[in-house]
């Protein structure tokens, strides 16, 4: 019996670890444990960030990126609860100004299962292929 696990494989069928270029992990605390796994089982070629939406400081945790980077986004700041994926909308948006611009752009966009739908359809308008799982 072999003791090496199954390697993780994206939606597509390819493998995390064969991936280069910018790798953009987003969700909310429910999708923490997959985001730990696919930055766990990322190339060092890879270029991650994570963001990941949280609703106060208890929820934040700790997600091992490497070289990469990880951002909390409080929706409780400042004493209100702002919309559920609206931090997480700005930050996308933000990455995808940064890393998907250009004819030559190598980026991936992972989103967790519960991202609003109109958060995943900004995200595939804004990518110049269709990277999105």
């Amino acid at each position: 019996m072999s003791t090496n696990p199954e390697p993780l494989r994206r939606p597509d069928g390819g493998l995390w670890r064969d991936l280069e270029g910018a790798v953009l992990l987003g969700g909310d605390a429910r999708n923490i444990p997959e985001m730990r796994r696919i930055a766990a089982a990322l190339s060092p070629a890879a270029h991650v960030t994570v963001v990941v939406e949280v609703c106060g400081s208890e929820q934040v945790g700790l997600i091992d990126a490497g070289e990469g980077r990880v951002s909390w986004l409080d929706r409780s700041l400042e004493g209100e609860l702002r919309p559920r994926g609206e931090r997480l909308a700005q930050a996308i948006h933000a990455w995808c100004a940064e890393w998907a611009c250009g004819d030559d752009a190598v980026c991936t966009v992972w989103l967790g299962a519960r991202t609003p739908a109109r958060i995943v359809r900004m995200t595939q308008a804004l990518l110049p292929e269709p990277r999105v799982s």
